[in-house]
C-alpha cells in the first residue's frame, strides 16, 4: 500500500519564516497536527494537501512523496 510523506524542504519554503502555529492555521490544521506530520508520527491528509495547493504556489508532487510500503519494507 502506498503512503504519503511530507517534503520538509517544501514545507519550510511555504512557511516563509512565520511561526508554525500561524502556518498551521493557514493550512486549516492545529499546531499539534502539523507537528505530528512534520515529525513523521502522522501522514499528511486531504485537508493539508487541499489547503496547501489552493493557498500557496505549490504542486502536489512538490509537497509530498508517495512511498510504497512493500518496497520500503
Amino acid at each position: 500500500m502506498a503512503r504519503l510523506t511530507i517534503n520538509h524542504e517544501t514545507l519550510e519554503r511555504l512557511r516563509a519564516g512565520q511561526p508554525w502555529g500561524a502556518f498551521a492555521e493557514q493550512l486549516g490544521l492545529d499546531a499539534g497536527t502539523l507537528s505530528r506530520i512534520r515529525n513523521g508520527k502522522s501522514r499528511p491528509g486531504d485537508k493539508l494537501l487541499a489547503n496547501a495547493v489552493t493557498r500557496f504556489p505549490v504542486r502536489m508532487d512538490e509537497l509530498v512523496t508517495v512511498e510504497d510500503d512493500e518496497v520500503a519494507a
